[in-house]
């Protein structure tokens, strides 16, 4: 199911097939690039819009029967509340995530894209995660510009990471502003240049379900976390 959110500024389009954000615009400008079918090599893919990777971002070597960034984005969503600008949806956890309830709320204020995703630890026992969003913002990649980090742009298709609170940018003259209100403490920078996309992701430690050096975080029985950031289109 498919629905779209707005204030006076922005519109969002929202799918309940993996919990996206099929696409994000202020006014006719495109902020992220839709979402659609990529062919890379022999396969076609998914990119653009903005997904939810939880339990897990990235590849998981804790759990090997966890697909890379997470079973959510594969799920299918329940809406549990919505308006003209927001959305609440809700999926149960699966497998080794069992009794686990995972919670997406998207809310549109001024120019301004907020989400959050939540996890409860409804088990007896504990839970590892480390989530993340992974929002592909419009690019031509030429133009692209990130204030506070040197990159070298052939570094990107196997990600350049930044241990970050919040991250700004400029793309497409579009100058943008990804903030962590709660649990941010690392950005992952990354294209395949396969589309005109460019991926700034606020994550939780990254990839700490194959990073050794990084620790993903333990949630306790009857505990939640919640992963929340501000994507803000600057003046």
């Amino acid at each position: 199911m498919k629905k779209i959110i707005s204030n006076s500024s922005l519109i969002a389009g929202v799918n309940t097939n993996g919990g996206y954000i099929d696409s994000l615009k202020l006014g006719d400008k495109p902020i992220f690039f839709p979402k659609l079918m990529v062919k890379i090599g022999d396969e076609l893919k998914v990119r653009g819009g903005m997904h939810v990777c939880a339990p897990n971002f990235g590849v998981s070597t804790i759990d090997e029967n966890l697909p890379a960034h997470g079973f959510c984005r594969d799920r299918e969503w329940k809406i549990e509340e919505s308006s003209e600008s927001s959305i609440k949806l809700s999926l149960e956890g699966e497998g080794e995530y069992e009794d686990t309830l995972f919670t997406l709320f998207y809310e549109l204020t001024n120019k301004s894209l907020f989400a959050s995703i939540k996890i409860e630890n409804q088990s007896q026992s504990d839970k590892i995660i480390a989530p993340a969003f992974h929002p592909y913002f419009y690019t031509d990649h030429e133009d692209f510009v990130i204030d506070d980090v040197q990159i070298n742009k052939e570094d990107l298709p196997n990600s350049i990471y930044n241990k970050s609170e919040s991250q700004e940018f400029s793309s497409n003259d579009n100058h943008i502003v990804v903030k962590g209100i709660t649990n941010v403490n690392e950005f992952v920078f990354w294209t395949d240049y396969k589309g005109e996309y460019i991926c700034v992701e606020p994550t939780y430690n990254s990839t700490a379900f194959s990073d050794q050096n990084k620790q993903a975080y333990k949630l306790g029985p009857g505990s939640d976390f919640e992963l929340k950031i501000e994507i803000k289109v600057l003046d």
